[in-house]
């Protein structure tokens, strides 16, 4: 039920958009065509968190080829690629959670940094500035052929193991294909302009809200990192560096597909996501009375303002390497040891 109700949002937005393409911008039907725009992007967004997800972590039911289905309904208007996530996202990303050398999630090169075991650049002194400019065009910017040069990085083939030459190729035909199928026609009903305009906003929209609940999953001063191992992480790893957004099953919960309860996923990743919010209060009651948490920011914007302490305070250098130890938990300092335990905690249990 889920499921269809998400594409029948898909759906009815992708048709306002069509219906109404053709309306001045200052009128009922300019209105309906943003709006369904909107709705196309937020339910594509909610999409990509909960099924897609799922079935990249192998986690939906009913076979291959039910599960393919799934994949290209999550992935094709968003322009993702369902092989290569696989790799990326499963293999990469949740085997060395928070490694600057292995985790895609955390690879921003010259444009940011996000834990202190990664090399500062001049351009980070003001990237607590231009991160929140860039937010919105991370989609856009995922639809690069970058698996043409990424999948020859030694990390990954290491991880990945090797491949013929062809691959990279089948890997972009895997991702631009079901996109391409998804926008002709929008671009052969729509005059040039507008079809250019609502393919952008579209992007837009979805690339500020997917960069938002991505971002704060890891990436906040509530969350520990490294020492990184030259392995794969820890469970205890996987606790520490991931953190949740509380606010119960609302907005964010639908939107992110369920991945606001984000610590147990990574514990566990072969629950699915209606499955989270359960294994998360079983999480909090077994770890009461331990010295591990399940750190949770006590709603979105307090999530937010946690990711945006946290690039200030690395847009500066060091004195010396260590732990991600900033914000409200160390007052911006670097530190070598463990972080205090977290204060920004509740929603599910708090601090534990």
């Amino acid at each position: 039920m889920d499921f269809a109700v998400r594409v029948a949002l898909m759906s009815a937005g992708y048709v306002l958009v069509l219906a109404f393409a053709r309306s001045p911008f200052v009128s009922p039907g300019g209105i309906a065509w943003f709006g369904g725009i909107t709705l196309f992007a937020l339910a594509s967004v909610s999409m990509v968190g909960s099924w897609f997800h799922d079935a990249v972590h192998g986690n939906v039911r009913g076979g291959r080829w039910r599960s393919e289905a799934v994949l290209r309904a999550g992935s094709a208007a968003i322009g993702l690629g369902p092989r290569w996530w696989f790799h990326k996202h499963v293999r990469l990303h949740h085997r060395y959670v928070g490694n600057p050398a292995f985790d895609p999630d955390i690879q921003f090169g010259w444009f940011g940094r996000v834990t202190a075991e990664q090399p500062w650049h001049a351009l980070h002194r003001a990237q607590h500035l231009y991160m929140w400019l860039l937010l919105p065009f991370s989609t856009l910017n995922m639809l690069k052929p970058s698996e043409l040069w990424t999948t020859r990085q030694a990390v990954v083939r290491r991880v990945v193991g090797p491949r013929g030459r062809g691959w990279p190729w089948f890997l972009l035909a895997d991702k631009y294909l079901p996109h391409a199928v998804v926008w002709i026609p929008v671009f052969l009903v729509l005059p040039t302009r507008r079809a250019l305009l609502t393919y952008l906003l579209f992007h837009l929209i979805s690339g500020t809200f997917v960069s938002l609940i991505t971002q704060v999953q890891h990436n906040t001063d509530l969350a520990e990192y490294g020492p990184s191992v030259d392995g794969t992480e820890s469970l205890s790893a996987q606790l520490s560096r991931s953190t949740d957004v509380g606010g119960g099953r609302g907005f964010w919960y639908w939107l992110s597909g369920g991945t606001t309860y984000h610590c147990v996923h990574h514990l566990a990743p072969t629950l699915t996501f209606p499955e989270l919010p359960a294994a998360t209060e079983r999480l909090v009651a077994l770890l009461a009375g331990t010295e591990m948490a399940v750190r949770t920011h006590p709603s979105m914007w307090a999530a937010v303002k946690s990711h945006g302490r946290l690039i200030r305070a690395l847009s500066v250098p060091e004195s010396g390497t260590g732990q991600n130890c900033t914000g409200q938990n160390c007052a911006g300092q670097n530190c070598a040891g463990k972080n205090p335990a977290p204060q920004d905690t509740a929603g599910h249990g708090g601090k534990l």
